[in-house]
């Protein structure tokens, strides 16, 4: 089947957080009549197959509750991960939740206590940070290095085993591929962060929800496949809603082989008195992930072909901006230091005279200072009139 990431859908007055909900979201600066290219969410529809299995289950009429997960379920996850990572999944280590942030919060109660320490890479997704925060752990920081030659970020080796060294630090959350900075993380860069979480007893919590979405010659490795030690100390998190435009359907896949670690787990689910998935979700992500992979292959190519317009097009007419190129994920980071403003004055620019809503690179923390965080999974007219506008605004 052939998908049309060509056609232009207008998503104005559709109660989309994207497109209707973001004036809000820049404190202090008029985001009114901008282009919204910020929260992770694609301007594609679904599937066919996603949209046929939703519409049989709502002419069903009945919405009772539903099963925790069934076969069908992890069939379905167990067969996309093969198939994509070449990663065997055992039916008893997964485990259904509304969305892979709620999943590192119940993660976070269930393995550590208040004022423990839960390790991230800045400049990194917020809500991890925000989790962290309202549920009274210290958040420990090991922030990303941006190598000026390669134009790509690495891992602080020597701080990031000192912080584990920390019998404080209790979980590490892994963001593979990162986001926002695009890169896919190296065997070599998961051998050894495996090994020393392992060594110093830090559980791993790998947020892996956009590994389907690896560009041109990279690959995603799970970090739980390495090795069979590791293995035992990392919980991996994945879900159809980045690839396939889900996100408000609410459907991961949390995967936990440690049998000790998963009952703590589900413990705390218990808690929290959450129950599973809503009526449509499971059967969203059975249906995606059955019959998505034409869909993947079509969509990232569509997100691959706007990466290169907009590298050629920054290169060409923006003095002062360069993108770092992404690994993987449709999401693009920025890095406007080059021009001379300051970061707030490049949070100004965006806004108020580009007119372009981004994600501000200080979300992300102070690392992001001067970058911002666009998101490519739009229709081209979309990004090119938003790169025009930041050309004729600079």
């Amino acid at each position: 089947m052939a998908y049309n990431f060509d056609e232009y859908i207008n998503r104005s007055g559709t109660e989309s957080l994207k497109w209707d909900g973001f004036e809000n979201r820049f404190p202090g600066l008029d985001a009114k009549g901008c282009i919204p290219m910020w929260v992770a969410d694609t301007d594609f529809r679904v599937p066919q197959e996603v949209i046929d299995a939703i519409v049989t289950k709502a002419q069903f009429g009945i919405f009772g509750y539903p099963k925790a997960k069934g076969a069908s379920f992890d069939n379905a996850v167990i067969n996309w991960i093969y198939k994509r990572h070449d990663w065997q999944l055992m039916p008893e280590w997964i485990v259904p939740t509304a969305g892979i942030v709620p999943a590192v919060t119940y993660a976070i109660q269930a393995l550590t206590d208040e004022g423990e320490g839960v390790l991230i890479q800045p400049p990194v997704y917020y809500p991890f940070k925000q989790t962290i925060e309202l549920n009274k752990r210290k958040t420990i920081e090991n922030p990303l290095r941006l190598n000026k030659e390669t134009g790509q970020y690495g891992i602080d080796f020597e701080d990031l085993e000192m912080k584990l060294k920390d019998p404080n630090t209790k979980i590490f959350i892994l963001c593979n591929p990162h986001n926002p900075v695009g890169r896919v993380w190296s065997v070599e860069d998961l051998t050894k962060i495996g090994e020393l979480c392992l060594e110093y007893g830090v559980i791993i919590f790998s947020d892996e929800i956009h590994s389907d979405l690896v560009l041109k010659d990279n690959k995603h490795i799970p970090l739980g496949m390495q090795d069979p030690h590791i293995n035992q100390n990392v919980i991996t998190a994945y879900s159809p809603s980045k690839t396939f435009n889900l996100a408000g359907l609410q459907a991961s896949a949390i995967i936990l082989p440690n049998k000790e670690i998963r009952k703590k787990y589900l413990r705390q689910l218990d808690l929290n008195q959450v129950n599973g998935l809503n009526a449509f979700a499971g059967i969203a992500l059975e249906a995606a992930y059955n019959y998505g992979e034409g869909y993947r292959r079509e969509f990232l190519a569509h997100v691959e072909s706007n990466i290169d317009y907009a590298l050629d097009y920054v290169d060409k007419h923006l003095n002062g901006v360069r993108i770092i190129k992404p690994q993987g994920t449709y999401l693009v980071w920025f890095d406007f230091r080059g021009t001379g403003m300051s970061a707030d004055e490049i949070d100004a620019f965006i806004i108020e005279k580009a007119k372009v809503a981004v994600d501000l690179g200080r979300w992300f923390g102070e690392e992001g200072a001067g970058f911002l965080r666009f998101n490519f999974a739009c229709h081209r007219s979309i990004l090119a009139k938003a790169l025009e506008q930041i050309k004729d605004a600079l």
